[in-house]
Parts: structure tokens; sequence; C-alpha cells
């Protein structure tokens, strides 16, 4: 049974009749004696006797005009406390992030953030995989781009470059550094990704010119945290987003390689679903730290 026929009855009986329901829904009158109809016949009695263009509700449509009130006013009190809960500020944010982004700068600027504001509370889940979120009930989720179509909304929060690194203590006295490009298939390569087997490339280039490395990794994984230790600890070349690596470059414990050729860029999106629908305290949120990103660009350069 059509719930939103007991409302439209409803419509039909507070106005006065069909024509002047139709006038006030801007429904044609023809689809509100339809869906009367369909009413009468799901509910197995006649609810109104119509005498020309004036009506009488039946015993049945008496009783049924007063279930429909209050289903009506149920539906109502339901949007308004929709409306104002979307207004409101105070409330959860369910976020998703990439486990290295979320366990470094992420997490510092939603600890300042919930300190500018703390009636707003934050659940962060950390994940590489890059599974469907917004139908497990997530507000806000960070994502490395390029960003394929989708109905959700993205907004760019940064982007960084892709750099070889190694261990300079651990690796590179042992190896020695490679001089060029073609050098890194005598390596060991530790390779970020899903794949579970095979050949993988890295795709680098120069001010000049790109290269194709195709290589068997010596290593592989999907999480960015143990690719960062494996390679401090001397298990071969990575190619990491500067911003992961940026504090053990600035120790020396990481050092680059072929310092003049990097692989494509990692762009930062926050992806959310359509604005309409966000609630004030995720926008506040998603403005927070989107100003945090400008502010702090050179952290991923």
């Amino acid at each position: 049974m059509n719930l939103n026929n007991w409302i439209l009855f409803s419509q039909i009986v507070d106005t006065g009749g069909l024509t002047k329901a139709s006038k006030r829904l801007g429904i044609p009158k023809s689809t509100l004696s339809r869906r009367l109809s369909k009413l009468e016949e799901d509910f197995g009695r006649r609810l109104l006797t119509r005498h020309g263009r004036n009506f009488e509700l039946t015993d049945a449509g008496h009783l049924f005009y007063q279930e429909a009130l209050a289903l009506a006013k149920q539906v109502s009190n339901a949007q308004e406390r929709l409306a104002e809960s979307m207004q409101r500020e105070e409330g959860v944010i369910k976020m998703a992030a990439p486990k290295m982004p979320g366990k470094t700068f992420l997490g510092i600027w939603l600890a300042e953030f919930i300190n500018c504001f703390p009636h707003i509370h934050i659940e962060l889940n950390l994940s590489d995989r890059m599974t469907p979120l917004f139908d497990q009930g997530y507000d806000l989720a960070l994502r490395v781009g390029p960003m394929a179509n989708s109905s959700l909304i993205s907004r760019k929060l940064a982007k960084t470059q892709r750099i070889l690194v190694a261990s300079p203590e651990h690796y590179i006295q042992k190896y020695q550094q490679p001089i060029t490009p073609k050098d890194l298939l005598q390596h060991r390569c530790i390779s970020f990704s899903e794949q579970s087997s095979g050949q993988e490339v890295w795709l680098i280039n120069n001010t000049e010119q790109s290269q194709a490395i195709y290589f068997r990794p010596a290593f592989r994984s999907n999480d960015m945290a143990t690719i960062l230790n494996v390679t401090q600890l001397g298990a071969g070349i990575a190619l990491i987003p500067f911003f992961v690596c940026r504090d053990l470059l600035e120790q020396g414990k990481l050092q680059k390689i072929l310092p003049e050729w990097s692989g494509p860029e990692a762009e930062f999106y926050w992806v959310y679903p359509e604005k309409e629908l966000m609630p004030i305290r995720v926008r506040i949120l998603l403005d927070f730290l989107s100003e945090k990103a400008k502010m702090e660009q050179e952290r991923f350069e």
C-alpha cells in the first residue's frame, strides 16, 4: 500500500475536494482521482461518497481520515527534525582516510579541529582499501586521485610528488646508487600496490622525457606504513609520495634516488555526497581542513 496516497487523501478532505486539492498540490485532478481509487481498492472500502462536485466521508472514510492525518503529521514532524538536524553544528561526523595521512597531518588537523569545535565529534576509520563508504553512513572521505567519474562531489586538498627513496645506511652503502632510470632494473624495488603477484611498472619523468620501468617487486604491500618501514630498513628502493617520507629525508634516514626523476603526482581529494544534503557540521569541518591545507602546502611540496 502506497502511504503517499494516505497523505493525498487527507489533503483532498482538508481542501474540500479533488479540484481544490489539485490546485494546492500542483497535481492533475485526474491523477488524484486515480490515486484515490487505488487507495479505496487497497483498503477494500469506499472512503468517499461523491455528489456532483461535493462528497461525504463514509464511516470507513472518517476512520481512515483520522489515521491519514496522524501519518501526515508524523511525516511533517520527521521533515522538520531532519531539517533541524542538518542545520545543527553539534553531532558526530563519520569519516575515512588512508592510513598514512590519518597518522600524520590529518590526525594533527583533526586534533586542532575538535579543540576549536568541542561539540562536534569525529569517528575516523583508517584504511588503504578504496571500498565504497557512503552506503555505510560515512559523511566525508580523503582519497588519493585522480578521481574516477562518480556521483559524489570531490574537492582537491593538495598534491605531492612521488619520489624515489632508499636507506643511505642500509641500502645505498651496500648496493650503490643507480645513475640512470634503467639502472633500477639491477636493484631491488619495493611496490605499494593491491596486486598479489606479477610484473609492475613505474612511470617516471624529468623535465625532458618520461620512462616506464618494468620490474618484479622484491617486496610488495598495500600498506604505506609497511612500505616506509621496510624501505628504512634497507629492503630496496621505493616510489613514495613526498609528504610520507619528508621527515625521514630531513633526518637522513632516507635519501632521494635519481633526484631529477619523479613519478606521477599524488592528488588528495575530499569526497562527499551531494552538497545540498551536507549537514552544517560537515561543511564546517571540510572548510577547516581545506584552509589548513592551504596554510601548510609546503608539507606536500
